[in-house]
């Protein structure tokens, strides 16, 4: 009993000096002046290593984590804050890209989605990817691709025009985009189109002018269906998987809350509009879209493996309206 009594006064007195040091610190740091600035950084030093900098990250991965879960698993993701009635009610959609696996590395989430909602899917490639004399081959990939994306291959196309060739230092011409995409309107009875925003996702030339080319047909030619652009974010958010669901979400919030206050009082609030959709995928859908992209074994090359484990666009597409005129 003896040696316990001793045990408790000595772990009382660990405790009095650790306050009392916390207590010393809190006050040498009010008090400190400039005229010892070294002490000064040494004790902001000694109070910021007190900072939980391991729980702050553990809870900006399990906040996301949560939020991903929550939209695959339950009926949230068929809100019409998420997927506006205008895309609900399409039924053939295309999606206009550049190169051949720009399909599967930006655009998966969104075919994967519309597929498994019952739309139709049609692939347009500008070009064969050809500027390192690949296109054959890679023609043939694409191929694979659509397949592991449940486009048939009848829909899904890649072109071979001398004006629309793959260079990433030349602009392609929109009024030649503008054309061929009216014929694959009109053939295919396409409702609503999916293509790039201007920053191109990833930057390449020919990318932005396949996004401009669209913005030109939408403003050349009458009665031109729905069409949304995929949002190009900075790097530090492209490389940070579904951990930026949590930054996408909060620009949904607005949304989110009129979708669910239209549903409770719809004399009140009317339905969220069309200028937003998201798309995301389970892990299912993300190893779709692996498999599909593994379909290009030309352009397996090692920072595309970085790529497709840590690219939001692998299960986040954020995509907005183009205005018509």
């Amino acid at each position: 009993m003896k040696f316990i009594g001793m045990m408790k006064s000595l772990s009382r007195n660990i405790k009095y000096r650790r306050d009392k040091k916390d207590e010393e610190d809190s006050v040498n740091l009010v008090d400190s002046s400039d005229d010892n600035p070294r002490e000064s950084a040494m004790i902001i030093s000694r109070l910021t290593r007190r900072i939980p900098y391991l729980m702050i990250i553990r809870y900006m991965i399990l906040i996301p984590l949560v939020m991903y879960f929550l939209i695959i698993l339950t009926p949230v993701k068929t809100l019409q804050a998420f997927i506006p009635t205008e895309i609900q009610t399409s039924k053939n959609f295309l999606v206009v890209v550049a190169h051949p696996d720009d399909e599967c590395l930006f655009f998966s989430p969104t075919i994967v989605g519309l597929v498994a909602r019952g739309k139709i899917g049609h692939i347009l490639v500008f070009s064969k990817g050809n500027s390192l004399g690949l296109g054959p081959i890679r023609e043939k990939e694409l191929n694979g691709s659509c397949q592991k994306l449940n486009v048939d291959l009848s829909r899904c196309f890649s072109l071979n025009l001398t004006d629309l060739q793959d260079d990433p230092h030349r602009w392609w011409p929109k009024g030649n985009i503008s054309e061929i995409v009216e014929q694959f309107v009109k053939r295919f009875d396409i409702d609503l189109l999916i293509t790039f925003d201007r920053g191109g996702i990833s930057g390449h030339i020919n990318h932005k002018s396949v996004a401009l080319g669209i913005e030109y047909y939408l403003e050349n030619f009458d009665r031109t269906p729905l069409a949304y652009r995929l949002s190009t974010v900075a790097s530090l958010f492209e490389y940070s998987s579904i951990i930026d669901l949590l930054r996408t979400l909060i620009k949904f919030l607005p949304r989110l809350l009129r979708s669910v206050f239209s549903t409770l009082l719809p004399f009140l609030f009317s339905p969220p509009n069309d200028q937003r959709a998201l798309f995301v995928s389970s892990p299912f859908g993300y190893y779709q879209g692996l498999q599909a992209f593994h379909q290009h074994r030309s352009q397996m090359l090692w920072y595309r493996h970085i790529y497709t484990t840590l690219s939001r666009h692998m299960f986040i597409n954020d995509l907005t309206k183009v205005p018509r005129k």
